[in-house]
């Protein structure tokens, strides 16, 4: 009985092991609709409901349009920040996902904005957020070739 138990414990946490390491294919219909709005997105909310649908698609010139939506919102609607930290405090991932895209694609015009509102307009409590929001941006103005940031 006790060998039983001991193999059905064995290969439930296999195969437990094993789904988790798999992965959702980007269907032709989800390419299709996560291209037509990933750089379209304008608030943390529909960007973290984009990413959560079609994060399995975040390739190619998909992942551009979210770098340009995640550049549009930090650019244009600093003042939301707060919104973003309290997704990425429920969802770790979410903030990866934003922090990757702040990437080499974006206009070092843009980038260089992002830097200048966390440097001078980080909200209270939110200094971890803006650091890495720069120290990205930073590595994206440098792998863009213009690796002098403006304060």
């Amino acid at each position: 009985m006790r060998r039983r138990l001991l193999s059905t414990i064995a290969l439930m946490t296999m195969s437990a092991s094993c789904a988790v390491g798999q992965s959702v294919p980007c269907s032709a219909t989800d390419s299709k609709n996560a291209l037509d709005q990933a750089d379209r997105l304008r608030t943390w909310q529909t960007l973290y409901r984009t990413y959560k649908r079609y994060d399995q698609c975040d390739d190619g010139g998909i992942g551009e349009g979210f770098s340009e939506s995640v550049a549009r919102i930090l650019a244009d609607h600093w003042r939301t920040l707060p919104q973003l930290s309290s997704l990425v405090k429920r969802d770790a991932g979410f903030r990866r996902f934003v922090l990757r895209h702040i990437d080499a694609t974006l206009n070092p015009d843009d980038v260089n904005k992002i830097i200048s509102k966390a440097n001078a307009s980080c909200p209270v409590g939110l200094g971890s957020l803006c650091n890495d929001i720069k120290k990205n941006a930073a590595i994206a103005l440098k792998e863009g070739g213009d690796d002098n940031p403006k304060k």
